[in-house]
């Protein structure tokens, strides 16, 4: 346990929410025996950075489409995983190409915000090896994101292109949760302005509630605030909630509706 907490100071805060568990949720569809794995969208690293600490045999590489993101990232947490390659990159730009391939490339919370899903799916396909695998975590719902799918066969013909494609269903129940984010409002009333306002900000009185660019979303305004100490002792306090496993439901869904399920797990085989 103290392994843990003390090496919480190399990563970046993150709440025990949806996100945060992407990393948890790839255990149950990514290989055990990947050498190579590709993050699109990685954000402020919450899934690069576990998986590069965790698997320091494999080759990482987190892309995002923003430049400041991704300078966050290299300057204050790239020194320490010599195995994880930062770039900024545009998924959805035609033809796209990072110059390999690789085992897996995994995107969590990405899909309902990309503004052109043809084209990211058809740049994920090309950077997958043959017989590897493309696992794409997001949610799907009608309050959140640009994107939202109605049956199982809009997102089987989106990645059509794949040899196998698996769509699932995932609930995930955490018993501090409640606990976690009263904590977290507690934080942003008292030491982030800037958070709370731009939280409020964000998500009243728009119909569509899409973060298209990273630094704008009040995940990054809290872990750019001036208050690194404070953000540390926050993150030692998530890694500490993680700590208690969450329980994680999840079921392959063959047909039928699958809007507004609050997670949906595509595992496309190439």
């Amino acid at each position: 346990m103290s392994v843990a907490l003390l090496s919480s100071y190399r990563r970046p805060f993150g709440s025990p929410n949806a996100v945060i568990y992407s990393y948890e949720l790839s255990k149950f569809f990514l290989d055990k025996n990947i050498t190579s794995i590709l993050e699109v969208g990685c954000g402020i690293g919450i899934f690069a950075l576990r998986y590069a600490s965790l698997h320091r045999d494999a080759s990482v590489m987190g892309v995002d489409h923003s430049a400041r993101t991704i300078d966050f990232l290299s300057s204050n947490y790239g020194k320490y995983y010599k195995n994880l390659e930062l770039e900024t990159r545009d998924f959805c730009e035609e033809g796209l190409w990072l110059g390999k391939v690789f085992d897996s490339v995994y995107s969590s919370d990405v899909l309902e915000h990309v503004t052109n899903t043809k084209s990211f799916v058809q740049n994920v396909y090309r950077h997958v090896h043959a017989g590897g695998k493309a696992v794409i975590n997001f949610p799907n719902e009608e309050t959140h994101g640009i994107n939202h799918f109605k049956e199982v066969d809009d997102l089987r013909r989106l990645f059509a292109a794949f040899s196998e494609v698996k769509v699932f269903k995932v609930n995930i129940h955490h018993p501090v949760n409640k606990a976690w984010f009263a904590t977290r409002s507690l934080y942003e009333n008292l030491f982030s302005r800037s958070t709370k306002e731009a939280r409020d900000r964000l998500y009243s009185g728009r119909e569509e509630q899409g973060i298209d660019y990273f630094e704008d979303s009040t995940c990054f305004k809290f872990v750019d605030s001036k208050s690194k100490g404070l953000n540390w002792m926050a993150s030692v306090c998530a890694e500490a909630f993680l700590l208690i496993k969450p329980e994680i439901d999840t079921r392959e869904v063959e047909q039928g509706s699958i809007l507004n399920c609050p997670r949906l797990i595509v595992v496309a085989v190439k």
